[in-house]
């Protein structure tokens, strides 16, 4: 007898380039393209008009011409204990026309309500990349566009960029565009289009709002604009890279030595150090503030509510009060 195929997915870590990956292959190969905008649905069980209600009942409901439904819970960690059980409680009788996709920031499964969803789920890991890992993906992306690149352009990349897919990803399709029809990415052309430091200068940046000076702040970031518009396209990502890892390690450092906390998070030790001091000035509901204004701007600019620029001055001011 044939096994009965899951629609429900749990999408395990923190790397969200390779879960965007792996949805966009399951929406080609379950949603319509002239249907899909109207069996596609996003709940962040964070938000704080969030009902679980909601995205029951859509998950529930037939698809619109269409195979299949698709329906995304993001923040799971932060349901409720009654919402995790009406999760489970759904899984363990989901609809064959809605693919459910659980997305949780975790990298483990613990006991409780993830280690049961990941029973009934597909499950989908998606944690940070090793270093090796990252050499390889770095190489295999250069070569997909015909190009090499050097060991010594490949380490200048990984020193100056936070280990974040989205971030390398557009700093090394950046530097494919920039080689042109050069077989060849060269140390020269990694200083050229990324050695101006972005993480360097996000952490000054981090520094003045550590110190609360708007004006500063705002110095730093007209500079960042006038210097390349890449790099405020990155600064969000970035930004949002640090006080995640402030977060992390200042919790971890309650707990665990600096070489394991290294490991787990993938951090050089120089890098370790940096946000370690750092981790250290900040008061933890300092970093969750942040955090949470971080994830509002990125909303804005999603949306189309607010463009990048005003929406990054915004959130540095914020971030200063």
């Amino acid at each position: 007898m044939p096994t009965k195929e899951l629609t429900s997915y749990l999408f395990l870590g923190e790397e969200d380039f390779l879960k965007e990956t792996e949805l966009k292959k399951l929406k080609s190969r379950f949603l319509e393209n002239s249907t899909r905008d109207l069996n596609y649905n996003v709940f962040y069980a964070k938000d704080k008009d969030f009902k679980l209600k909601e995205a029951l009942d859509i998950l529930n409901t037939t698809p619109f011409v269409s195979p299949k439904r698709f329906v995304i819970l993001k923040d799971t960690d932060s349901l409720s204990a009654s919402d995790k059980e009406s999760v489970l409680f759904y899984l363990k009788n989901p609809k064959e026309s809605s693919i459910f996709i659980i997305d949780s920031k975790s990298s483990k499964i613990k006991e409780g309500f993830m280690l049961e969803a990941s029973k009934l789920t597909k499950l989908i890991r998606s944690d940070r990349l090793m270093d090796s890992e990252i050499n390889a993906w770095i190489l295999k992306r250069t070569l997909a566009a015909g190009k090499k690149i050097s060991v010594e352009a490949v380490n200048l990349i990984k020193e100056n960029l936070p280990n974040d897919l989205n971030i390398l990803c557009s700093s090394v399709d950046t530097l494919i565009l920039y080689a042109g029809k050069r077989p060849d990415i060269t140390k020269q052309d990694v200083e050229k289009i990324i050695y101006v430091a972005p993480l360097k200068t996000s952490f000054d940046l981090l520094d003045a709002i550590e110190k609360k000076d708007v004006k500063k702040a705002m110095n730093i970031f007209a500079s960042i604009q006038k210097y390349k518009r890449r790099e405020t396209e990155l600064l969000l990502g970035l930004l949002s890279w640090q006080f995640r890892m402030l977060l992390r390690v200042k919790e971890l450092l309650k707990i665990r030595n600096k070489p394991e906390i290294q490991k787990e998070l993938n951090l050089y030790s120089s890098k370790f150090d940096q946000i370690a001091r750092y981790a250290a000035r900040f008061k933890r509901q300092e970093i969750v503030r942040v955090l949470d204004e971080i994830l509002k701007a990125d909303s804005d600019i999603k949306t189309g509510e607010s463009l990048p620029k005003f929406a990054l001055e915004k959130l540095i001011f914020k971030m200063c009060l």
